[in-house]
Parts: structure tokens; sequence; C-alpha cells
């Protein structure tokens, strides 16, 4: 069996923006600012400086001005070149065992050079850069590339990728669901401003179709599943938007002669280092698995259909994070060490509109992620220089401890129904899809037994602050809300 983690190289696109990012066109949606050069600059001083190397000009592939920085003996390290709305900064192939010591000094460098791998708000958390930022997997050389070597470990990957969206959402930031820069096969069909022509082959049905013929008595026999290669699946898969699109997550777009590498999509801006090893490492231990499966005989793995749930109750934190547990617990990981993901692409609300206000202790509201509605796409070749979104629309999620009752209301009237979802910490959990016309929520905690409000709390959709709560009663008899399907805890508010 070959070893992965002497083999598998991880290359990145890392990006950065400013603490104030929004006051420069350079980190809003433009390439090109003065600001943005002077950074990028600085960013490959810092890099030369820290390594006892050096650095040079050069053009990227739109004739913008980039940097090229080499370490003390002279060997490329990074390539600092500028995305729209980010600085990106690309690496060198590296094995699992260099990531940490060899991605320090850019993380060390960007803090220097006033740079930061996220973007602020102003209701009080970070978000990604909504920069490119990805994990490519590949080789060192061809020769030694186990995607190439081992093409079934290729299938057998991009299909557990899309059985377990707890692999991808949690991670991939705010830009999720059709139309977005990491979407799911299952997402690309239904992409009303699609970035390119639709793709002459349904890349679910080519996957399924791949998996049957190499899981089928004949390829046991020695047919088409010892017969694989890269080739062959780059052949397969031209014309569908695995291949052809590579906003894909993962995507095969790069899958080709002579480096055949894939590009996993569904990675916002990472914080550090040691963020990068985690998810490179989760990615080898996944690669581990699946390949001591397929080297005992075992067959790919089927592809699982979703049901529209996936971008309801499915693409929720508490969900995702069962669904992560369980899935690391077939690989022996501990998954608390990714928690902070999970808390970063579902942040905890609690910024307050004034300073005598103070958010609830008991009810926690978290927002939460949908896919985005998106009205314009601005494209320079096959590069998306800026999108519009309607920003109009949100959801949040609402926990609170299981032992007490919850109403949520608008305008003093009840839009909640339905029974709520329940966890193993004893929280339950509510989804609520709105659109932000600027009429506050209002929440109450009751002891269901005594009818006794425990506590109160407004939040306002249009600022996503809690505001002042008036003293609330319970409220008599139930809305017309429905949930979005029968058994479901995911509700849309009717404003």
């Amino acid at each position: 069996m070959n070893d992965l983690r002497s083999q598998l190289s991880f290359g990145f696109e890392q990006t950065f923006t400013t603490p104030d990012w929004w006051m420069d066109p350079g980190f809003v949606a433009n390439s090109n600012t003065p600001l943005k050069l002077e950074k990028m600059k600085a960013l490959a001083e810092n890099l030369a400086t820290i390594s006892g190397g050096s650095f040079i000009e050069s053009a990227d592939v739109h004739s913008h001005l980039q940097y090229e920085t080499f370490d003390g003996q002279g060997h490329p390290s990074f390539v600092v070149t500028m995305d729209p709305g980010s600085i990106e900064v690309k690496t060198q192939p590296l094995l699992i065992s260099e990531i940490e010591a060899r991605l320090n000094p850019l993380f060390e460098a960007a803090e220097r050079s006033g740079l930061v791998p996220y973007r602020n708000w102003w209701y009080g958390i970070r978000t990604g850069t909504e920069g490119g930022c990805h994990i490519n997997l590949a080789g060192l050389s061809p020769a030694t590339n186990p995607l190439v070597l081992q093409p079934e470990l290729v299938i057998a990957y991009i299909t557990t990728l899309h059985n377990h969206p707890c692999l991808t959402y949690p991670f991939m930031g705010v830009d999720v669901g059709p139309g977005g820069n990491c979407m799911r096969m299952d997402e690309h069909a239904l992409d009303p401003h699609a970035h390119h022509a639709p793709g002459k082959l349904n890349s679910l049905e080519k996957l399924s179709e791949l998996i049957a013929r190499c899981n089928s008595p004949s390829a046991a026999e020695g047919s088409l599943r010892s017969a694989l290669s890269a080739e062959a699946i780059q052949t397969h898969f031209a014309g569908s938007k695995l291949a052809e699109d590579k906003h894909s997550a993962p995507s095969l777009y790069k899958y080709r002669a002579p480096l055949f590498f894939i590009e996993d999509r569904a990675v916002e801006a990472l914080r550090s280092a040691h963020e990068v090893f985690l998810l490179c490492e989760l990615r080898i231990r996944i690669l581990e698995s699946l390949q001591r499966d397929l080297q005992k005989g075992a067959p790919l793995p089927t592809l699982q259909t979703f049901s529209p749930g996936l971008h309801e109750d499915q693409l929720a934190s508490l969900p995702l994070w069962r669904q992560f547990q369980n899935f690391c617990r077939t690989l022996q990981v501990d998954p608390v060490q990714y928690l902070t993901f999970f808390d970063r692409q579902f942040p905890r609300l609690t910024f307050t509109a004034a300073p005598e206000i103070r958010p609830p202790k008991f009810l926690e509201l978290r927002e939460g992620r949908r896919p985005r509605v998106i009205r314009d796409i601005q494209m320079r070749g096959d590069l998306i220089i800026s999108k519009t979104i309607d920003t109009s629309f949100a959801r949040l999620e609402i926990l609170w401890p299981a032992e007490l009752g919850a109403e949520c209301l608008v305008n003093r009237q009840l839009l909640k129904a339905g029974t709520q979802e329940r966890d193993a910490t004893q929280m339950r959990h509510l989804v609520i899809d709105f659109q932000k016309s600027g009429r506050n929520l209002e929440f109450v905690l009751f002891h269901p037994e005594r009818k006794e409000v425990i506590e109160a709390a407004a939040f306002s959709p249009s600022s996503m602050m809690f505001v002042a709560a008036e003293k609330l009663v319970l409220c008599e008899g139930m809305s017309e809300l429905a949930p979005s399907r029968p058994g479901s805890s995911h509700f849309v508010l009717l404003t």
C-alpha cells in the first residue's frame, strides 16, 4: 500500500485582507488599488526578512503585478498575488509533515504587514475573506502522485465528500449553495445565474455510472476497476460540471495531465498554520481509510441522494456537528479540535445596540447559513470579479435549554409552531429564515409548568444586534406558520 503521508502533497491558496477592508475598493471587489499593492509588497518583504531570503517582481496570468519569494537557500517559497477583494498567497507543494513549519512564517509576515485572514463585520463577527482559499491535492511529482497511481481513490474521495455535507458546509464560509465558489454536484443545476453554460452531462449521473461499472462483478474480475486510470477518469467526466466548472467542491477542473490534482474549494481563509494542518490531516485520514478499504477489495462507496432538507434542516450547526462527530469516530479522529470551524461558520450573536442592553443569558442566537441569493455575477474570462448578493435574506439558529419553553414573535404574533430538535447537550434548536424587513424578532423563554417568563430578548434583523426588549407576556394561540416540511424544525417567517 502506498504511503500517502510521504507521497500526497498539499498546495494552498491563502487569502488576506485588512481589518477595515470596507474602506478600500481593493479589499471589497477590485483587484488593483494602491493600498493593495502597498500591502502586497510589505507582505513579500516581511516573508523575505523572516526567512532570510529574497523576493522579485513578476506578473500573474492576468498580467497583474505579483511577488515571488525565496527562502535563505534560494528555493521558491511563496507567490504573493492579487485576488478580487483580497491578497492571495500561493504556496509550494508540501507534505503533511512540512505544513506547520513552512506556513508559520506566512501568518507571521501577514500580521507584521497589517493583514488579517478574515473580514470584520459591524455586528461583531469575523467571516472568511471571501477570496480564493483552496487546498490542492496531488503529488510532489507526476510519477509519485497517489491520485494517479490509485485512480479509484479519486472516485472514492469525491463520493465521500458528497455523501457527508459535514465535511464541506462547516468549512466553506458564507458562499454556500448554487452559484457559489464551491458548489456540490447536486447544486449546479439549481443555479439560474450559472458561471458557464450548463454541462452536457450531469456530474452525479456520470459519477454514479462509473461507480456502478467499477463495482460490477465483471469489474471485480479484472475489467474496469483494474484498468481505471487518471486519463480514463478525465475522459469520463469531460463535459460535466465536475470537470468543466472549477467552482465545484471538490473540483476535477485541474485533474488533467501532467499534474492531475484535485482542488478542494470548500475551505475559507484559515487563521493559522495549525488550522491548515488540521484540515489536511482530516483529508489524509479520509484517504487513508478509503485506501485501506479498497486494498481489502471493498467496493467503491455509492452516492447518497439528499432531500430538499439539505439546504434547510441539514444546513445547520447542530445536525452538521452530530454528523461530523459520527464521521470522525470512524477515522479515530478527535472531532473537538475542529469545533472552532463550526463556531466560526455559525457564529454566536452577542452584540447589542447600546451598552446598557445585555445579550440574553439562556437564549443563544447564531447566524445561520443558507444558499445565497445571487442577483448578478461579473466575470473576467472564467474568473469571478464580483457578485451582487441580495443581503435581505438571512437565517438564524435559536438554541435554548431543553427544560424551558420558548416563543418567537414578530409584531407580537407568535411565529413558532410544531416541534423543535433536541440534541445530546439538552439544548433545543430551531432554524428560522427571514427577510431583513427591519421588524424586530422577540423571544420569550418561560417555565412550561408555571407559565412564568424566565428571560425575554429582542433582536433587530436589520442591524443583527440585540435591542431593548419590552416587557413580554406569553401569547395565546398559534399563528398560521407551519414547518417547511412535516416533522421539520425549520421555519420560514412570513413577514
